[in-house]
């Protein structure tokens, strides 16, 4: 996970009560478009069959995403890419997705019903981007998952020699499918998008050339290191040769990128389940900018952030995290699910194109490993840039909480205890990115760092640029709005700089989903107010946390009567 794009958003939750200000959302659509009675006879012995068929194919069909889950019996396996292949896949999705369909979830446990919804989310997710979105032919970033190897070196899952034969048979698997990128890529492309791409592809090179190379080329005997060093620099070469053809596709590029209002619906309810007017999900993201544009400015007329050395930042954000940790203990905060804590290092330089991040175990991990990771700035840039890299020591809290605690790590370390393992394999994007977000608002607001109010200031500086991506993906998607002009926005309402305000709006051509974290902290803020008002005294900020972060990290709507009953607040 990381702080740029940790998850994939999924969810078309079925027949359950929507957060507060959302309607009630409607049953899940078959392939077809049309809505799909419930018929009996799929419930009863039926459904364990239909459950296992339907995640066992979602996993076969993305094995790097289950390699991130610790399913490593996915080690050397790519998605093949090809066109049939990818038809298969389409066919695959809509027989699972009429199974689902078929199912009867009156009669179903509460897990199984959770299981079922979760289910149907990522199948209809998944046809989203690949039917009504046409990625294959229209995203480049669609192919990242050939080149990401990244996996077989981080994870201390097995012996290092182990891991190196897996990352050789990826290359292997890889190198087979790069041909059909070019093959499926319809031109003109978007040209933010391809531009992005091409630099992505470019790093992709390098890094395999680099650390890659340095990390597994001298594993094994002479054989396999010649096959190795042969199958890695042929990757390396697709690589090139992808962001050399991209580069030029972006120079004559167009607005592709562009979903327009009817698909922007269509995956504001594939991923997030959510049935609402454009003006009102607007509406929604607009007032809490608002309030935070008011926060922010009336803060940075009396204070202001205090830097931190390069030669301290690791030290300091070590100290955070255990500040951080001890914090959520003393406080009751949330339950911490296990005695692992994670470490503070230095980005590896394979993947210091992100600020921070965190790379943990999955929650099928038989091993479990955590690493805080944040980039330190080159030596070599000017002092003025190496300062503003780096940001505020109120800007490394923030981050310190949103990546560990009880950010992403806690949460991450929740959803291995889920009950079920669709509730392990499954995550939206609103919940891990919106608990993420939310963490950072309400440790400040619980205290954590009250003796610095410039803690507060950078806490709401970085919500408004959260609020500030939701804003751009609707002015993208569905108002036409230029790069430009979402950039614009970034600099003049949410107090960002120019470099960065680029490449946010940027992201928001191939990533329109990425309105997740404030929509997330959202729907969690609503939903912790309700059962506040429902339970007055009795209410508990540690049982509310511990209820929501029980069930994985489904989207928010499909478990907020379950969070409320499981509380007593229904």
């Amino acid at each position: 996970m990381s702080l740029a794009a940790c998850a994939g958003g999924r969810g078309v939750p079925v027949g359950a009560s929507a957060v507060p200000g959302s309607p009630v959302l409607p049953a899940a659509p078959a392939p077809d478009g049309r809505t799909a009675p419930s018929v009996a006879h799929a419930t009863g012995s039926a459904w364990p069959a239909a459950r296992d068929r339907a995640l066992d194919e979602l996993l076969a069909d993305d094995p790097a995403n289950a390699r991130d889950l610790g399913l490593h019996e996915f080690d050397g396996k790519v998605a093949p890419v090809g066109k049939s292949a990818l038809a298969a896949r389409v066919e695959r999705l809509q027989a699972a997705g009429a199974d689902l369909a078929g199912v009867d979830a009156a009669g179903l446990s509460e897990d199984d019903r959770l299981d079922l919804a979760e289910l149907r989310a990522q199948v209809a997710s998944a046809l989203f981007w690949l039917v009504d979105a046409d990625s294959p032919a229209r995203y480049p970033q669609f192919y990242e998952p050939l080149f990401t190897v990244n996996v077989y070196i981080d994870r201390d899952y097995a012996p290092l020699d182990e891991r190196a034969r897996q990352l050789l048979s990826h290359e292997e698997a890889a190198l087979a499918e790069a041909a059909h990128v070019r093959e499926n890529l319809v031109v003109p492309l978007s040209r933010p998008v391809a531009t992005v791409a091409g630099r992505n592809f470019a790093g992709f090179a390098t890094y395999l050339r680099g650390e890659v190379a340095r990390a597994v080329g001298g594993l094994g005997d002479a054989a396999r290191r010649a096959r190795f060093a042969e199958v890695n620099e042929a990757l390396a070469r697709a690589a090139d040769d992808l962001a050399v053809w991209l580069r030029r596709e972006a120079a004559r590029g167009d607005q592709s990128h562009v979903l327009g209002a009817g698909r922007y619906e269509k995956l504001l309810l594939a991923q997030e389940g959510l049935s609402m007017p454009l003006p009102e999900f607007e509406r929604m993201n607009e007032q809490d900018l608002a309030a935070n544009k008011r926060a922010f400015e009336a803060l940075a007329a009396k204070v202001s952030g205090k830097p931190v050395a390069a030669a301290e930042y690791l030290s300091t954000a070590a100290h955070m995290t255990r500040a951080a940790r001890r914090f959520v203990v003393d406080h009751g905060i949330v339950t911490l699910p296990s005695d692992d804590e994670a470490t503070v290092r230095e980005t590896p330089p394979y993947r210091r194109w992100n600020a921070a991040s965190i790379e943990m175990s999955g929650p099928f991990e038989s091993s479990r490993s955590a690493f805080y990771y944040l980039t330190l700035p080159d030596p070599s840039w000017p002092a003025d840039q190496r300062r503003a890299y780096l940001g505020s020591l109120g800007d490394l809290l923030g981050t310190t909480i949103h990546e560990v605690y009880p950010g992403h790590f806690v949460q991450g370390r929740w959803q291995e205890r889920a009950p079920t393992r669709v509730q392990k394999a499954s995550s939206s994007y609103s919940f891990v990115e919106g608990w993420a977000h939310y963490a950072e608002q309400m440790m400040i607001e619980q205290g954590f760092g009250a003796e610095d109010p410039a803690n507060e200031l950078a806490m709401r500086r970085g919500a408004l640029l959260r609020n500030c991506r939701f804003a751009a993906s609707i002015a993208i998607h569905t108002k036409g709005a230029t790069v430009e002009q979402a950039a614009k926005r970034f600099v003049d309402d949410c107090h960002q700089d120019v470099a960065t305000a680029r490449e946010q709006a940027e992201r928001g051509t191939f990533d329109p989903g990425y309105f997740a974290y404030t929509l997330g902290k959202l729907q969690i803020m609503a939903l912790r107010a309700e059962a506040q008002r429902a339970l007055g005294d009795r209410f508990s900020l540690g049982r509310f946390h511990d209820a929501l972060l029980s069930h994985g990290a489904p989207p928010l709507a499909l478990i907020h009567d379950r969070v409320l009953r499981e509380l007593g607040a229904r």
